[in-house]
């Protein structure tokens, strides 16, 4: 269950009647006052906070926000979603700006739409922000099991994790989908899964928000390190190239000192030795794979930092 704690401005009865019709088909909590508010944020906890019109809230809840402006000329900074209540609204708030707008109108402002169609488009709403930015919301567990999963399925056989048992569990297994799903890894997801024995995730299709620009990264085949290399050097690092680059490491074809020599000559050598250090990290790569020592540092952290975050709104 989605937890969604709506605040609104004190005063404002039509808000507060619409928020109390949403919470007769969507279960959530409401508040008009900033010290409740803190309370419920600090005792429930809840999964997205939805501010509808200008509230004074500071607090700052550990939550994801959806905004309704409510015919206001600014938004809250840090929003997953804004809810225009019609078109022309939504027209004004994009030429302010904004982004990821939604409109769902309100029953007790026009006839068009009752309140279960209102509900279960606010809720398609809800549901998407969640599925947003998937790795931010999993669980160390979920997180840890992943690498483990991965290097299992490059191998094809569980005896080289065997050093990483016990095998962490996924608490998340929708989350880990999803988040595979926008890696462009699934297919290892489940190879890894099937390989270590484990559990399918649920294949359900989802809908979630993107950063402009973004698409789904693909593998690259057929082409060398140096080459995949470009590609992180152009478009940044993530979790499928580095599957890339852990299979040309292990290839029977592979040669360490040729390698080398293509990376001085293309002056990659600081990239290279970052890129290690996160094979290492993130697929547990083996010693006996480094053509060369890897390096945690500024550049490393820069390239940890990219493949944590370029599914963040």
């Amino acid at each position: 269950m989605i937890k969604v704690l709506h605040v609104y401005p004190k005063n404002d009865s039509l808000t507060a009647r619409f928020i109390h019709l949403l919470m007769d088909k969507i279960e959530s909590k409401a508040t008009d006052n900033a010290d409740e508010f803190k309370r419920l944020c600090r005792e429930w906890q809840p999964d997205i906070i939805h501010q509808h019109g200008s509230v004074d809230v500071k607090w700052q809840a550990d939550a994801r926000w959806v905004v309704s402006p409510n015919g206001l000329r600014s938004t809250f900074d840090d929003y997953y979603a804004v809810v225009a209540r019609s078109s022309l609204e939504a027209e004004t708030l994009r030429a302010l700006g904004a982004k990821r707008i939604e409109v769902i109108m309100n029953p007790l402002v026009t006839k068009q739409v009752d309140i279960d169609e209102t509900a279960q488009k606010m809720m398609q709403v809800y549901q998407k922000v969640m599925n947003s930015n998937p790795l931010a919301l999993m669980e160390e567990a979920t997180k840890d099991a992943l690498p483990v999963i991965l290097k299992a399925a490059i191998h094809g056989d569980k005896r080289w994790v065997e050093q990483e048992i016990p095998i962490p569990s996924i608490q998340q297994p929708r989350l880990l989908y999803i988040y595979s799903s926008l890696e462009g890894i699934n297919s290892l997801l489940e190879k890894g899964l099937s390989v270590l024995g484990m559990e399918q995730p649920a294949h359900d299709a989802f809908e979630c928000y993107l950063p402009e620009n973004y698409t789904v990264p693909s593998s690259i085949t057929g082409t060398n390190i140096i080459g995949m290399l470009d590609d992180i050097q152009r478009n940044g690092i993530t979790l499928i190239r580095l599957v890339n680059i852990y299979k040309a490491l292990i290839s029977d074809s592979h040669d360490d000192e040729k390698l080398l020599e293509l990376i001085e000559e293309n002056d990659y050598n600081a990239l290279f030795v970052s890129v290690l250090q996160i094979l290492k990290e993130q697929l547990h790569l083996d010693e006996g794979y480094f053509p060369c020592p890897p390096e945690d540092n500024n550049n490393t952290r820069r390239l940890r930092d990219d493949l944590q975050n370029h599914l963040r709104l």
